[in-house]
């Protein structure tokens, strides 16, 4: 019987990721996800409070999804009310006000966290509870790393993988 896998096994550590201040400007924002997606890192960056005791506490993420549709909110509000209404330049200006914002206007809020000693199970659970891509693991008290769906998804991936390797070598005996 297979071990259970825990959250530690497939968690990146910290320092894999970029940290924001809530109170910095989506432009700011902006130029350090360029900063990290030219790194090569995972497009994350943790935000966290401007107070000294509050920046050791994540209070959100922002993903380069948040700054595509955090740019564009005002514009895509309008559109479910009376339905869309495009002009020439309008992604243009819609960016050149939304690069005003403030991060938290278009961070996601943490909403659940998950323990580096929990089964993997609990991840996937929490993460298709609360329809996010991404949750950090705490151990005690202090955030250690963070579990994407996408080490989820290519865990499953080789075990589906695996799986049908096998069985393909026993047809064949």
């Amino acid at each position: 019987m297979p071990s259970e896998k825990l959250v530690k096994d497939f968690m990146r550590s910290l320092e894999h990721y970029s940290y924001i201040k809530e109170d910095e400007t989506v432009q700011e924002a902006m130029r350090l996800m360029d900063k990290v997606r030219k790194e090569g890192t995972h497009p994350c960056l943790f935000v966290v409070g401007e107070e000294q005791y509050e920046k050791r506490f994540i209070k959100g993420f922002v993903t380069p999804s948040e700054l595509v549709f955090g740019l564009s909110a005002h514009f895509l509000k309008g559109a479910q009310k009376s339905g869309p209404v495009f002009w020439e330049g309008q992604l243009e200006a819609e960016c050149m006000e939304g690069l005003k914002k403030r991060v938290r206007e278009i961070m996601v809020p943490v909403v659940a966290c998950v323990r580096e000693s929990n089964m993997l199970m609990e991840a996937v659970f929490l993460l298709n509870k609360y329809h996010i891509d991404f949750l950090p693991v705490v151990k005690r008290d202090d955030v250690v790393g963070m579990i994407h769906i996408h080490e989820i998804s290519a865990y499953i991936a080789e075990l589906a993988l695996g799986i049908q390797g096998k069985s393909k070598e026993k047809n064949k005996t």
